[in-house]
């Protein structure tokens, strides 16, 4: 059997269906739908069941439809029954329909159909409702007047023991009416306003700490966090809600926007203070740091760095922890050489390995004779050296020999075995070319590997120095002499090749010069002065590019100082000069100063590799070094006049003098 049991009016929360054999007594097959199961909405719906009884059963069957209010228990509200006389090998179909009403749609049938809602009309009476307020209406449809369920007028207790009456409240609720009750709220972060989402708690005997009787408008009342948190507080930058007016942080409009820090220079975005007053501009951490590289090695001081996110003006780089910042050779993570000095920044000097056999110390050896002059050395690459002096003699050391080749023209290009050479500059541009000036007037210029030198160009005049480097990719050399006029000097630009030297202009008149030295024609000295007369003292001069004369230091307004002898120029910040009875200055780019020097020693020539690093030559056979604070002596050969001194490094010293001494450092 095939049967279709359709609900209608209402959707029942339970539909039971029963099978009995009529003839064969009472045995039943029963079976039961619940929840989803039941088919439908709350206005009906229907469900299939099929009926396959036992073989015993006979012909006739009864069907029996029940529908359920909530569950299969109690009363159904409709039941629905009829007999079917099935024929065995078919089906047989049958329909049976129960009707009940559910207007509200609440679940609950109403009582005319047979079900418990005692008001069809209002879904939210039932007998599902829970019976609380105070409104003369049966809620939950068990029929008590509200008096008897919600026990009006007895006896009840609120809060800390008050003692009242059960009544009906303003908002239709019960409550316990306690006549002399005073009503508070939690302030548990006692800022004077209860916790609005707490109840009202009912005392008798006054208000304890921790409550207030109103306002009770307090969104967050928690200890710890919520003191400044009320209606009326000062909006602070903490994000959170301190007015209580549902908005954060209102009063801070450039909170999250970008920044650029004005001390760092870098970007950030607008965040709160820590007073949470303000806003301020937070930047990414850590902010890098700048260290100022005077000497240019890549290394910086750590004194006077500087954390921003642009990197200063001038030389400033991003490594720090240079321990010796005039000195190229020196800086962390340097190759230690033979300089007696800490290189690498490991508080050590270098090891005994560092300097060849038998340690540190000066090489001395005569070259020519026992009374040759030796007058300018200029070094153009490690092992790479030229010396000129007396008797026309050159003497140079190619990279990679250990002894050097004397040579002395005494006829054709440089002249005769008289000839005084006063000055050599070599080009490490072009394997040591070098360039000799002589007493005579003489330019000269002869190769590395050359056997004479050429003579190139006659200007009849004393030559004291010379000095070159490259100009656009063209060799330029500068040199400095005497003058045809009694009481002055001169100084010229040569190109190496040309017969003519072009000298500084008649109307650009300066005093006795003998050395000259620069690294470019925008910072490029000569230096000299006078030993008596009314303009005794030094002079010193820059070459000016744009008009080619030579513009005086006025040094002879600064006290306690001679005529200078020599000059050496490390870069565009850094140069040193010496003379007579110890005076010695240095240049910073800006304005040369004066160093004190520990004696009155005659100072003739210095070379320099940074504001710290300067080594000196005197006419009493002395060598002195500059550490940026004090000259000391370092070296003294007896009897000897040291005339120049010239390096690639502090491990790589020429120094030239009187009885053919040429000496080295290291041996």
């Amino acid at each position: 059997m095939r049967a279709t049991v359709s609900y209608d009016g209402f959707k029942p929360g339970c539909v039971r269906v029963t099978a009995r054999d009529v003839e064969g007594g009472s045995k039943l097959l029963s079976t039961e739908f619940e929840g989803a199961d039941v088919k439908g909405d709350a206005t009906g719906g229907s469900l299939i069941v099929t009926v396959l009884p036992p073989d015993s059963w006979g012909s006739k069957v009864e069907v029996e439809a029940q529908a359920f209010e909530r569950a299969c228990t109690g009363e159904p509200v409709v039941t629905h029954s009829q007999q079917v006389t099935m024929t065995r090998g078919k089906t047989t179909a049958t329909t049976m329909q129960l009707l009940a009403t559910d207007d509200d749609q609440d679940g609950y049938v109403s009582r005319l159909t047979g079900g418990t809602d005692c008001n069809d009309h209002r879904p939210d009476i039932n007998p599902g409702v829970t019976e609380e307020l105070c409104n003369g209406v049966d809620d939950n449809c068990n029929d008590q007047a509200d008096t008897t369920e919600l026990q009006l007028g007895q006896a009840c207790t609120e809060g800390a023991s008050c003692q009242g009456t059960r009544a009906c409240g303003d908002n239709g609720k019960v409550i316990c009416n306690v006549p002399n009750a005073t009503m508070a709220y939690p302030d548990a972060d006692g800022d004077g306003h209860g916790d609005r989402n707490a109840t009202a708690t009912t005392f008798c005997n006054g208000v304890p700490s921790g409550f207030v009787t109103s306002p009770n408008d307090d969104c967050d009342d928690r200890v710890g966090t919520g003191a400044n948190v009320f209606p009326g507080a000062q909006e602070r930058c903490d994000g959170k809600d301190n007015d209580c007016d549902a908005q954060t942080d209102e009063d801070f409009p450039r909170l999250n926007q970008a920044c650029t820090d004005p001390g760092t220079q870098c970007g950030g975005t607008q965040q709160c203070s820590a007073q949470g007053t303000a806003e301020v501009c937070v930047i990414p951490q850590p902010v890098p740091t700048w260290y100022p590289d005077d000497d240019g090695d890549g290394y910086g001081r750590n004194a006077g760095s500087q954390q921003t996110c642009v990197q200063p003006a001038g030389a400033y780089v991003s490594q720090g922890n240079d321990c010796d910042d005039g000195n190229t050779f020196t800086h962390p993570l340097a190759t230690e050489i033979c300089d007696g000095l800490d290189n690498d920044c490991d508080t050590l000097p270098e090891a005994t390995a560092v300097c060849p056999n038998g340690g540190p110390t000066w090489n001395t050896r005569t070259e020519g004779s026992a009374t040759q002059l030796w007058t300018s050395v200029s070094s153009w690459t490690p092992g790479g050296v030229w010396v000129v002096g007396d008797n026309n003699r050159r003497a140079v050391m190619k990279p990679g020999d250990t002894t050097f080749s004397v040579t002395a023209s005494t006829a054709g290009g440089c002249g005769s075995g008289t000839v005084g050479w006063n000055a050599v500059w070599a080009d490490p541009n072009n394997n040591g070319r070098a360039y000799f000036l002589s007493s005579g007037g003489r330019f000269a210029g002869q190769d590395a590997s050359s056997a004479d030198c050429t003579q190139l160009a006659n200007s009849g005049l004393v030559n004291y120095g010379i000095t070159g480097f490259q100009t656009n990719s063209v060799l330029d050399l500068y040199g400095v002499s005497s003058s045809s006029s009694a009481g002055e000097g001169a100084a010229f630009q040569w190109d190496g090749v040309s017969s003519t030297a072009a000298f500084n202009p008649p109307g650009n008149v300066i005093a006795n010069v003998y050395d000259v030295h620069g690294i470019s024609r925008d910072t490029l000295f000569a230096v000299g002065g006078y030993d008596s007369g009314a303009g005794t003292g030094p002079r010193l001069y820059r070459f000016t590019t744009t008009d080619s004369t030579w513009q005086t230091q006025n040094v002879q307004a600064i006290a306690g100082l001679a005529r200078l002898n020599g000059v050496w120029v490390v870069n565009d910040k850094v140069a040193f000069a010496v003379g007579q009875s110890g005076s010695a200055l240095r240049w910073n780019g800006m304005a040369w100063s004066k160093l004190t020097f520990p004696n009155s020693d005659n100072l003739t020539s210095v070379v320099a590799f940074g504001a710290n690093s300067a080594y000196a030559t005197t006419t009493n056979g002395r060598i002195y070094r500059y550490n940026g604070t004090d000259w000391t002596m370092i070296h003294e050969l007896a009897g000897t006049t040291f005339r120049d001194i010239s390096g690639t490094s502090p491990a790589d010293l020429w120094v030239v003098g009187t009885n053919g001494k040429i000496l080295h450092w290291p041996q």
